[in-house]
């Protein structure tokens, strides 16, 4: 977005914010971006959301944000100092007095402490610049608290200053003759000697001056700018569902382009963001997220077969105790510094041949044996665990593959394998106490169904899985989870009475849905006060034992119509 397009939606922006707005948090988003949550007067709700990733570079106002399960230190200082800030303006950074265009925008933060009164300023610069575009959160003294992407050269600790920038020509205040001189140039260096002229401008402009001459190109550009002013509608511009351009005004020169319409700037860059950029990001992320958790069954599933192909060679391990009793029995026949001997197997009445350790006496032969008998018995037991913990990892990992395969928004997806910690399983001694949980905001979760006053919530990966069981579910919820298949947790609550058979299948049909059986015709789903449902110590988020379990046998196909009438309702 260029200069005049991000004006016009700056104007748009402040209009929109009028009501002052106060800041409820900020929340990491997708990609280089975040969002403050906002607390409208009259309770409503929305994002202001600050990206610097493009095509949807800027910030704009949602209805909602979704979350990432990140960290950032801005987000972090952002929650630390605006929590409960009103946003008192937002305007473009530079002064066009100045000849001043920047890209830059600046919003005024104010905290009251409502004990003393004492008053606090804070502003955030967000320079949307293309490849270098940062935000900055500034103390009263514009002091750079924090930044995002650490592109600029503004440091942390230092005054912000806006981007150096060399005299330009205001055109919003130049003379016919003031421009002539400048378009009396090479079309090259228009860009560089007058303010605002952006490249989508600059081919705007040229697209005009086509059909009526470079003579006129001071004339063309003044009724240009005119028309840009009158432009109450903003644009997206696409091709082979790229997008060429996000623009507050029409750009005649891409008039070969497909090209929407909106009222305002937010709007076409809410679209833009809603059909084109979530998408690909969640595609994005969703491959990124099943390639991980892949290599990671991979591994496991080497390591299992290991395993057992050690278990097997250990449970053979009876001739060991065999041989060392033929030659316990026949220590007569065996003459010292023999490599082998031949004896007869008395349980087979046949001769067996048996290597020896010509360093070794025969009892001394006889008793390696014994050991290694002994030493595959004691391994067994090893290995038999070493096996059950990979089964169970597996087991984990799949429903992790499964739910990333059919997750609906990037807030689904799983974060880095080995940041959950405790999620990469197996690993033991180098898993935190905690195991990872809790320590991490609470998704804010909101019921998959709603009827007949029971609340239905499903978690779409570990994290949401394992704070939907152990943080938001209570005492006499319900839990759900179909059998021995991959699927999400689901979570029953009813606000009043007992709780129906009918409730109870409504549970089970949803989990059934929410599950890698969600083809088959007859689900078994195991429901469970969630009371009786216990992390597993040491394991991964979202891996339970559970007790006191009821079955039930249902069709997944069920849900189908329950979520179309809830959306519907």
């Amino acid at each position: 977005m260029d200069y005049l397009s991000l004006k016009k939606h700056v104007g748009e922006l402040a209009a929109m914010l009028a009501d002052r707005p106060l800041i409820a948090r900020a929340i990491d988003c997708s990609g280089r971006s975040f969002a403050l949550q906002l607390k409208r007067k009259g309770g409503g709700r929305a994002s202001l959301v600050l990206n610097l990733d493009n095509p949807d570079q800027g910030l704009r106002i949602a209805e909602t944000a979704s979350e990432l399960d990140k960290n950032s230190s801005l987000v972090r200082t952002a929650n630390r100092l605006l929590i409960d800030s009103r946003l008192m303006s937002v305007e473009l950074a530079g002064s066009e007095a100045e000849n001043r265009f920047d890209r830059v925008v600046k919003l005024h933060f104010v905290v009251v402490d409502s004990f003393f009164g004492n008053r606090s300023d804070y502003y955030l610069f967000g320079e949307f610049t293309g490849r270098i575009a940062d935000v900055f959160i500034c103390d009263a003294e514009h002091k750079i608290l924090d930044r995002l992407s650490r592109t600029s050269n503004n440091l942390i600790g230092a005054v912000y200053r806006l981007p150096e920038s060399a005299p330009v020509l205001d055109p919003f205040k130049a003379s016919v003759q003031q421009l002539s001189t400048v378009f009396a140039a090479p079309a090259a260096e228009w860009k560089s000697r007058i303010g605002a002229i952006s490249p989508v401008l600059h081919a705007a402009l040229l697209a005009r001056l086509d059909s009526v001459g470079r003579e006129f190109a001071s004339e063309e550009f003044v009724r240009l700018l005119a028309d840009i002013e009158a432009d109450r509608q903003a644009y997206v511009y696409l091709a082979a569902d790229k997008v060429l351009a996000v623009s507050g005004y029409r750009l005649d020169h891409l008039k070969n382009a497909e090209c929407k319409v909106f009222a305002t700037v937010n709007d076409a860059l809410n679209w833009v963001y809603q059909n084109l950029v979530a998408a690909r990001r969640l595609n994005e992320r969703r491959q990124h997220c099943i390639d991980m958790i892949a290599r990671e069954v991979r591994q496991k599933e080497r390591l299992l077969e290991d395993q057992r192909a050690l278990l097997a060679k250990y449970t053979d391990s009876g001739h060991y105790r065999h041989h060392g009793d033929l030659l316990i029995a026949n220590l007569y026949q065996i003459k010292l510094g023999s490599r082998f001997v031949e004896l007869e197997d008395w349980q087979t009445s046949q001769r067996v041949r048996i290597e020896l350790d010509p360093a070794r006496t025969p009892a001394a032969s006889a008793q390696r044996f014994f050991n290694l008998y002994k030493k595959a018995q004691r391994g067994i037991a090893e290995v038999e665990k070493r096996i059950r913990i990979l089964d169970a990892d597996l087991a984990w990992l799949r429903e992790q593959l499964w739910l990333a395969e059919n997750a609906e928004t990037e807030a689904d997806l799983l974060p880095d394998l080995k940041a959950l910690d405790p999620a990469s399983p197996g690993r033991g001694a180098g898993r935190k106490k905690s195991g990872g949980h809790g320590s991490r905001r609470r998704p804010d979760f909101k019921p998959v169904l709603d009827i007949e006053g029971c609340r239905y919530y499903a978690g779409r990966n570990a994290r949401q899985n394992d704070a939907l069981t152990f943080q938001l579910a209570r005492r006499g919820d319900y839990w759900f989870h179909a059998n021995d298949v991959p699927g999400a947790h689901v979570i029953l609550r009813k606000a009043e009475g007992e709780i129906s058979e009918a409730d109870l299948y409504r549970g089970a049909v949803l989990a059934a849905w929410f599950s890698f059986a969600r083809a088959s015709s007859e689900v078994p789903v195991d429901y469970a006060d969630v009371a009786h449902v216990k992390r597993i110590p040491g394991g991964g988020p979202g891996r339970v034992s559970y007790t006191n379990q009821k079955t039930l046998l249902v069709d997944p196909a069920a849900a189908s119509s329950l979520l179309a009438a809830s959306q519907k309702s």
